[in-house]
Order: C-alpha cells, then structure tokens, then sequence
C-alpha cells in the first residue's frame, strides 16, 4: 500500500523524423515513456532540457511542436546534440551551461516548462528550486540518484518533510538505488562473483592481520575475475601491502565467500523493503515542495518496473490566481 502509486496516461507521440538515432534502444523506450505522459492541462509554450546531454529527450520534445533549450555542461555533447538537432531541423537549442553556476538563471523563463529525466541529486533539487523561483509555468521531473548531494545527510525539502523525525544519511539515500532490473544476466553473474570473490578475501585479511576487522579494497577491474582465486588473492594483499605465509585451503576459502554472499544477500531482502516506500517519500517531500511555491502537482510512474526502476514522475503546473 505504502509504494501503489497509479501510472500517468499516455499520449501518442507523433514525431517527424526518426530521432533514436545513436540512442541505446532501453534509454530510447524511456525518452519516450516519459515525453507521453507529459500530459498537463494547459499546453507549454517551450521546454527547457535540464541536464540533456546529447539532447534526445529535447529532439522527441521538439518534434511535438514547441521549441526547446536544452542544457549540458559536457562541451562535447552539446556539439554531438547540435549536429543532431540541425541534420534534423529541429527548433532545438543547445546551450554550453553548468546547471549549478548562477548563469542559469539566465535560461529560465515564466513561460517555460523545464523537464528533467534522471538528473541526479543536487542537480534535480537545483531544479525545482530555481523553477519554482522563476514561477515557470509548467515542471516534469523523474528524479534519480538522491545520494549524490555536497551534504553530508539529506536536507529536507518541504515543510512537511522537515517536520518528520525522520533522518536520512547518504547510505540510507543509496538505498532505492541499489534496485537493478535492467542488468543483464552475465553483469548480474558477475557481479555476484566479484562479491563472492571480496567476501573470500576479507576471511583471508581477517587471518593474515590477526584482526577482526573488514579491510576496504579498491574497485577492480573486471579482469580480475579471469584470475584464479589464489593469483586474485595474492595480488591483493600485495595491493594492500599484506604477507602472506602459509597457502591457504583456496577450494574451501572459495565455498565460504560464496556461503558468505548467500547470507548477505538475505540480510538485503530486509533493506530491500524499504526501498520503494522510501523513493516515495522522496518523491513526496519534492512534490509537497512545489505544493507550497503555488503549483498543482501529481505523483505517478512513467513506465513499468522492468524498464527502469527509477520510474516516478513528478508532474507540476503553476496555480494562477483568479
């Protein structure tokens, strides 16, 4: 009950051209997904991409009708998104900009509806604070990533949210993050060994220092996982400045990293409850936001699960008074 929410009706789309041209086909159904359910009461009169990238979310949008200014801090992508954006002839804007530097204010207009699909973090807050300030018009948002803020623990939104006695640290944040439907089976499998692999090493760290205690290791390429779990080992502790002085059982110390994983992963269906409730209670705190800066706002998913589980969309549209 805590994580029903209803999915917004799709409009179809009719686009001019084909646009999914250098888009991974997964991105491109989400382009999509969400650029449908962009359904407000009163149409926009242009659109401002919030973090576009290449800009194909701007192109799909522009192919609509409205024009588009579409923002990106990689130089290298406004120039791909621009060459794109011409061949095709689109009212399309591509603007060189860093969302988070004070010229941004520059871009946003009363008139403007600013959309953002997974902008992460600070990024997507910067957002809604900027756009509520700037009363645009019309506000879309499917955020993503809310660990990936400069604090060091969330900083509550709206008034409501700041009321509750909840508090969140950044690990509790990464946890709707930890979600992964997309991934195929061979990333899956080896994700699991690389797990299975570190737990293995951490009972032989235990050992080697005579200590109780978990040692952090550095990510690893996956190429380590093409080495026997002895070379795997040994090369790590020399990365880790450890001797080792007997040859350990591998075959056993093999079994028990795996035993390991299992237990870990049980322990992770308890997290695993939380997470959507809590996604939504982020969704809320930001939606109750724009609530209390003067628009009408709507929570609901964009597309199903398997598609992306960063699926929730806030819609927004400017309460005029009468």
């Amino acid at each position: 009950m805590l994580t029903e929410l209803g999915e917004f009706s799709a409009t179809e789309l009719t686009p001019r051209a084909r646009l999914d041209v250098d888009v991974p086909g997964r991105k491109w159904q989400q382009i999509q997904a969400f650029t449908s359910r962009l359904g407000f009461d009163s149409a926009p009169q242009s659109w401002l991409d919030w973090c576009a990238g290449k800009g194909h979310l701007s192109r799909l949008l522009a192919s609509q009708g409205q024009p588009v200014c579409s923002l990106e801090w990689d130089a290298q992508l406004v120039d791909a998104g621009e060459r794109l954006s011409t061949r095709l002839q689109l009212p399309v804007s591509h603007s060189h900009q860093d969302v988070m530097a004070t010229s941004v204010l520059t871009h946003l207009r009363a008139n403007q509806a600013p959309v953002a699909l997974h902008a992460c973090g600070d990024l997507h807050v910067r957002l809604l604070r900027l756009a509520s300030g700037a009363g645009c018009s019309h506000i879309a948002l499917a955020p993503c990533c809310y660990n990936r803020i400069a604090a060091d623990s969330y900083q509550p939104l709206s008034a409501a949210a700041s009321a509750s006695a909840l508090r969140l640290s950044l690990d509790d944040l990464r946890m709707p993050m930890q979600e992964t439907v997309t991934a195929g089976a061979r990333v899956r499998r080896q994700r699991d060994e690389s797990m299975a692999r570190r737990l293995a090493f951490d009972l032989l760290q235990r050992e080697i220092r005579q200590s109780d205690e978990y040692l952090p290791t550095p990510s690893l390429p996956p190429s380590w996982l093409d080495k026997p779990l002895a070379d795997y080992c040994r090369d790590l502790c020399e990365l880790k400045g450890l001797h080792l002085e007997h040859t350990p059982d591998w075959q056993h110390l093999e079994l028990s990293g795996w035993q390991r994983l299992a237990q870990v992963r049980n322990l992770e269906l308890l997290r695993g409850l939380f997470r959507r409730p809590l996604e939504c209670w982020l969704a809320l705190d930001r939606a109750l936001f724009l609530q209390e800066n003067g628009y009408r706002t709507r929570i609901g998913s964009f597309c199903p699960t398997q598609l992306t589980p960063r699926n929730l969309l806030i819609l927004a549209e400017k309460r005029h008074a009468h």
